[in-house]
């Protein structure tokens, strides 16, 4: 699909969700809509992709194939065989249940605050699910994308957070939470087990300043802004 390869500055983004900066406030809301989902691809792929140069996002429309119903956010193909059906948060940490986090907070207050975050606000533990519905929803088996059958590749559900989670006591950025597979309700997910990737973790593990990332639809959203508001120079 169509992406745009561009750079991006990882301490700057880190400052603007997290850091609680003064100069950001009212402006998360927007800057999430217009970059929020292509960003947080760009760097599911960045992970990906040092252990599988094949991955990629195949479409940015992830339906049950109903005209109405759950809808996801993004396919991701992992390189080997794998295709991710993909769920997207971007709550930065002035949301409500975030977090703002200093640069240097050391890895074990991170997983300390990483696992309170998702057991606060993620996973009820006590019925094994996620809280919300909002969440829940990755776990609806999607209709695969023109082109894929699902003999030939292995579907897994993905939750993609901007926030600082550890659903166990791990140093990782991207977690497996198995799923319970005794429950005898038939609306219950047919997989069993869901990826967890963490975006503050793994932006806060990496040490280059500025990343270079490939985000789909990104381009030419900057393309409509450049036409709807041209450069007087150019006019």
């Amino acid at each position: 699909m169509p992406s745009t390869t561009m750079s991006v500055n990882r301490l700057e983004l880190l400052k603007f969700m997290n850091s609680g900066d003064l100069d950001a406030n009212g402006h998360h809301t927007g800057m999430t809509g217009l970059i929020g989902e292509p960003l947080a691809v760009g760097l599911i792929l960045h992970y990906l992709r040092q252990k599988h140069p094949d991955a990629a996002c195949v479409s940015m429309k992830v339906t049950t194939g109903a005209k109405k119903g759950p809808r996801l956010d993004a396919w991701i193909y992992d390189g080997q065989g794998k295709l991710y059906q993909t769920e997207i948060k971007m709550w930065g940490g002035n949301a409500i249940g975030g977090v703002y986090l200093a640069p240097d907070t050391s890895k074990e207050k991170l997983r300390e605050i990483g696992q309170r975050q998702w057991h606060r606000w993620i996973w009820d533990q006590e019925n094994t699910k996620f809280q919300e519905a909002l969440v829940q929803k990755v776990l609806t088996r999607m209709k695969l994308p023109d082109g894929y059958e699902r003999e030939k590749y292995r579907v897994e559900p993905l939750l993609c957070l901007w926030w600082l989670v550890h659903p166990d006591d791990t140093d990782t950025s991207w977690t497996t939470v198995p799923l319970p597979q005794d429950s005898p309700l038939p609306q219950e997910s047919p997989f069993k087990q869901v990826h967890v990737f963490s975006l503050t973790r793994y932006l806060m593990s990496l040490t280059d300043d500025v990343l270079h990332l490939e985000l789909p639809l990104l381009g030419q959203r900057f393309a409509w802004l450049d036409r709807i508001f041209p450069d007087p120079s150019t006019t």
